[in-house]
């Protein structure tokens, strides 16, 4: 069977985990790895809507719109095996995590049957957990090719311009996370409430643009996306 071309948002990485126990180590960890890196974690919660058949199909489309998957397989979730196994159905790249203290693992299997075998990255404590999450950051596609980017746009800066630069870059990329596209003078408008002239906007977006790793175009109506 052919498996279809995916049409997915560059920088977006979907995490499956067990929600009680291993939720709240990645909560408290993704929003500084969205500071340094230019990448958008998307986690799907109940909040997100109100029976588990239409909760799966949000988990799908957000598997379908991820460049990447995580998924914890702490406790042997059986949910977290469920989404794996879609992931992998469509060819999503993927990484399972699983840690190796004694209490994650009392109350469950130590790790779903199906994914023995399969290689995973192993912590033990919350800082490992984040050690190994900011090594995915930094190899993940995206991210090498908005380091490349940076450094061609930004060469010619000074120290102090270049970091302005840099935080102004993560932001408009962290604005755009998980949209599949966003309408150019909205963005220009959430960047200058933080104090970023539209001068230094458009310099970035056209910098960013002309280096592939966003896409927009000139006109109030235009609109930008990651590419």
């Amino acid at each position: 069977m052919t498996i279809a071309k995916r049409a997915f948002i560059p920088n977006q990485v979907f995490v499956g985990l067990p929600w009680k126990i291993v939720r709240p180590k990645y909560e408290r960890i993704i929003p500084t790895l969205e500071k340094k890196y230019p990448l958008h974690f998307t986690i799907v919660g109940r909040e997100d809507s109100q029976n588990a058949e239409a909760l799966f199909e949000v988990i799908k489309q957000r598997i379908e719109t991820s460049s990447h998957a995580v998924f914890d397989a702490t406790g042997g979730n059986a949910n977290v095996s469920l989404e794996y196994g879609y992931a992998e159905g469509i060819e999503v790249p993927r990484t399972i995590f699983l840690s190796t203290r004694k209490a994650a693992q009392k109350a469950e299997d130590p790790i779903i049957s199906d994914l023995t075998g399969i290689r995973r990255v192993q912590y033990k404590t919350e800082a490992k957990l984040e050690a190994q999450l900011r090594k995915l950051c930094r190899e993940h596609d995206y991210t090498r090719r908005f380091e490349k980017a940076l450094r061609k746009i930004l060469k010619e800066k000074a120290r102090g311009p270049k970091k302005r630069a840099r935080a102004l870059a993560l932001k408009l990329v962290k604005a755009l996370g998980g949209k599949a596209e966003m309408r150019r003078a909205e963005l220009v408008q959430h960047l200058q409430v933080q104090d970023y002239s539209e001068k230094e906007i458009n310099t970035i977006l056209k910098g960013l643009h002309s280096t592939g790793v966003v896409k927009c175009a000139v006109g109030r109506y235009a609109d930008v996306r990651i590419s």
